[in-house]
């Protein structure tokens, strides 16, 4: 189902287990961002590989490329996106997160980024610095950029949920990049789970089977 009633435009996914006539039911979500040039239809596709029960909510970027392209910060340089624009771009989503809490029936102590590629940098950073509104992490292709001065709550970030894959062939954000998220995740001890996988700036079966045993998990 696609909605064009919040901020911004996006598809939702209930669980084939949800009672429309349930008004206390909650469920734990995904919030999915995806990557630079592609849209709202994209991560919303790995459901059906995912554990089974869950919300799915999957936004449109603000920031058109095209039809059907979006982004939600522009890219002059890869691997240095302009500090304001990354800023920006994480309070809309934290608008966006208010809507989603009053418009559908989240679980607010379930409720997880999934992201790829920009939009899994924008999962991590947005949760490093509002660790309390979000369960957990799932960053696929992404990395910290260390030169957004990120104001992060280092005591709500402790023992948060993350995990990272990675390919270790990808060509657009290197994976190298990714390590040194991981470090650093490491020193704000956080509760990490880092995967590199035989690919390039990609998901696979393989990536996507950690993520099933890690939401499992977390669940």
């Amino acid at each position: 189902m696609t909605s064009d009633l919040l901020s911004l435009i996006h598809q939702v996914e209930f669980p084939s287990s949800a009672q429309r006539t349930d008004t206390n039911a909650r469920y734990p979500t995904i919030l999915a961002l995806h990557g630079r040039g592609s849209n709202e239809e994209d991560l919303i596709g790995l459901a059906p590989h995912l554990p089974q029960g869950l919300l799915w909510i999957s936004p449109r970027a603000p920031l058109s490329m095209g039809p059907g392209s979006y982004e939600w910060y522009r890219v002059r340089v890869i691997g240095r996106p302009d500090p304001d624009q990354v800023l920006a771009a994480l309070e809309t989503i934290d608008r966006f997160i208010d809507e989603v809490l009053a418009s559908y029936p989240v679980d607010p102590q379930k409720l997880f980024l999934l992201g790829f590629s920009q939009g899994s940098i924008l999962s991590m950073c947005y949760t490093l610095t509002h660790p309390r509104r979000i369960a957990g992490v799932i960053a696929q292709s992404g990395y910290i950029p260390n030169h957004v001065d990120l104001e992060i709550d280092e005591a709500g970030v402790k023992g948060k949920p993350f995990i990272l894959t990675h390919g270790d062939q990808d060509t657009i954000l290197p994976v190298e990049w990714d390590r040194v998220s991981r470090d650093r995740l490491q020193q704000l001890g956080v509760d990490l789970e880092y995967h590199e996988f035989p690919m390039g700036h990609n998901v696979s079966m393989e990536s996507l089977a950690v993520i099933y045993k890690w939401l499992e998990k977390h669940l």
